[in-house]
């Protein structure tokens, strides 16, 4: 049975099936106790019989490194994240490659055990093959670099019957540390669903997430601007009926709470599902920060704590546009997982749609993205065209049928040509001329190449599924193959990591302007203090809206402590450029006020 849950009240509804979810988690030690993110086998093709979403097929099992005695180190790829060094080379002896499935060392280490193996010289499939001719029970593949990898069954994944899982470079550099350093690894992998008594859980895909999860300041000014819708779809996977079922979402800024609200208890059955509504997130003015979210489904003694919160952060920031999540200090993407279409013949790209009804307060600069190209291919000297383009179809939103993409008008093209190897790094492209952006426009932001070898980043989490099947709801991710356009774009949640870069719009303020500055606090409601950093000013100051009129003047402003006075307490909300004249040039600062 699938129950509606709302905040305040119960609404019963139709009946809906129990949602398959593979996970893998580590169960001790509890150093490094809980789930690694991860692709898998499941039921791909090409692979044998192990289909991870069957709970049948789960594994749950000591984990062992392999080590094949092979000498040698295999090539450097990537930087590690944490050092920005280059990661050391891979010991071959632990790809797995040639396993001697007669050796009676081997066969005792790994039978009935899950391998962690490393990727290297050989296909995917055979190093899973040879750890099944060994007594495996299940692989743990994991790469050489920082990225998630779908991995191809070769010749002969047809012949492996015991399941996989693949994860990045750190997820294995930390388990292969672990266990080498002595300490007992235990890991499930596999359907968890009915694999444990009291289990709750809350899927990526199953949430809703803002509409962006980087917005310009300019861009989140009120609640018509920006706000959060708040939800998710709680479940009971484990094999028990819960009777004391509470769930909440908590949102802060800075360590502060700005919003909590839980539900009262509830029950729930084996195998059963709720929707949990809660009354949007909601500001009348946004300072910058990341706005960390925190959804949260428990019961008592619970069994797989793994899946019981979503956490995630909408980050107001100065200029920067994405959907995909980003890191709230660095802004940049927390995602790199590499993906091209694999049937394109001529040229494909891969792109979001922009539209906001306040976007003419920006001009937009130019993009930030992330490629990447197998090794021994280099990026350096490949080419990706940033084209924008007038999206002039017309349809409500995602349901409704006219929702493709018939209809279209250039703006701009634009060449990226590496000049070195940054694989997984964000470069920018910033255009000739900003674009000057219309208010409600619909805009197609994307990459675009012919190159074969060039991967561009996505993110798989967090997942936008249950935003686009709500109603109102505007597509985001758009793929092109060849000549054809879908606005679904790739499948599993993924999403471009490419960001928007944005600048205010200073439509009607004098052309003279020569320095930025900095002011606080920002947003304000009375008192605003504009750094003067040695500059001197000439006169007052004036203050402009974002169609050019002045809305605030003073023939002279006070100063104190190397810093200038303004008063904006008499200015309603909303966005406002400050410009004070000076002695070699004009100051000018970006100001929010929010009552």
């Amino acid at each position: 049975m699938k129950r509606i849950l709302l905040i305040f009240a119960l609404m019963l509804a139709s009946a809906v099936g129990v949602n398959a979810q593979v996970v893998l988690n580590i169960m001790s030690p509890s150093s490094i106790q809980g789930g690694l993110t991860h692709t898998n086998n499941g039921d791909a093709t090409g692979w044998g019989l192990a289909d991870l979403l069957n709970p049948a097929d789960a594994v749950l099992d000591t984990v062992v490194v392999m080590d094949d005695s092979t000498a040698g180190v295999n090539a450097v790829v990537g930087t590690d994240p944490n050092t920005g060094n280059a990661y050391p080379g891979i010991p071959k002896k632990y790809e797995g490659c040639n396993l001697d499935t007669t050796s009676a060392w081997q066969t005792n280490r790994l039978a009935g055990k899950i391998v962690l193996i490393a990727r290297g010289t050989c296909e995917f499939g055979l190093k899973v093959y040879l750890a099944e001719q060994a007594g495996a029970r299940a692989v743990i593949l994991y790469n050489r670099d920082n990225a998630q990898l779908n991995a191809g069954p070769g010749a002969y994944g047809a012949l492996a019957t015991i399941p996989f899982a693949m994860i990045a470079r750190p997820d294995g550099d930390m388990l292969r540390l672990a266990i080498e350093g002595g300490q007992t690894v235990v890991a499930f992998l596999g359907n968890k669903i009915g694999a444990f008594p009291n289990d709750m859980s809350i899927s990526p895909a199953e949430a809703m997430y803002p509409p962006a999860l980087a917005v310009p300041a300019l861009l989140a000014q009120d609640t018509s601007d920006f706000k959060m819708k708040l939800g998710f779809w709680a479940r009971n996977d484990g094999s028990a009926n819960q009777s004391n079922v509470i769930a909440n979402v908590t949102v802060k800024r800075g360590g502060t709470t700005l919003y909590t609200m839980s539900t009262s208890s509830f029950s729930m059955n084996a195998g059963d599902s709720s929707y949990i509504s809660f009354p949007p997130f909601q500001l009348n003015g946004y300072p910058l920060g990341a706005y960390e979210v925190n959804y949260n489904v428990n019961v008592a003694n619970e069994s797989f704590p793994l899946d019981n919160n979503i956490d995630f952060a909408a980050v107001i920031n100065d200029s920067l546009f994405s959907y995909a999540r980003v890191n709230p200090t660095t802004l940049l993407p927390e995602d790199n997982n590499s993906i091209k279409s694999s049937s394109f013949t001529s040229s494909w790209a891969t792109g979001i749609h922009f539209r906001h009804p306040q976007a003419s307060r920006m001009l937009l600069k130019g993009v930030r993205f992330a490629c990447f190209t197998s090794s021994p291919d280099s990026l350096n000297g490949r080419s990706i065209d940033v084209a924008v383009d007038e999206w002039l179809d017309s349809f409500t939103d995602l349901a409704d049928t006219n929702c493709q993409v018939t209809n279209t008008s250039p703006l701009a093209v634009e060449t990226y040509t590496y000049t070195s190897n940054a694989q997984d790094s964000m470069v920018t492209q910033l255009f000739d001329d900003p674009i000057e952006l219309d208010d409600n426009m619909r805009y197609i932001i994307s990459l675009n190449t012919s190159d074969q070898a060039i991967f561009m980043n996505h993110s798989y989490g967090p997942a936008y599924q249950l935003n686009d099947v709500t109603a109102g709801e505007q597509p985001r991710e758009i793929i092109r193959v060849d000549n054809s356009w879908y606005t679904g774009g790739f499948s599993s949640g993924r999403i471009p990591t490419f960001q928007l870069i944005m600048e205010q719009s200073f439509i009607g303020v004098p052309e003279e302007i020569v320095v930025d500055a900095s002011l606080y606090p920002n947003p304000a409601h009375h008192l605003v203090y504009l750094k003067l950093n040695g500059f001197e000013p000439a006169a007052g100051l004036s203050v402009y809206d974002m169609t050019g009129a002045v809305v605030l003047q003073k023939a002279q402003a006070s100063v104190v402590n190397g810093e200038m006075v303004i008063d904006v307490s008499s200015l309603p909300s909303g966005a406002y450029v400050v410009v004070a004249p000076g002695v070699n040039g004009d100051l000018r600062a970006n100001l929010v006020v929010s009552h």
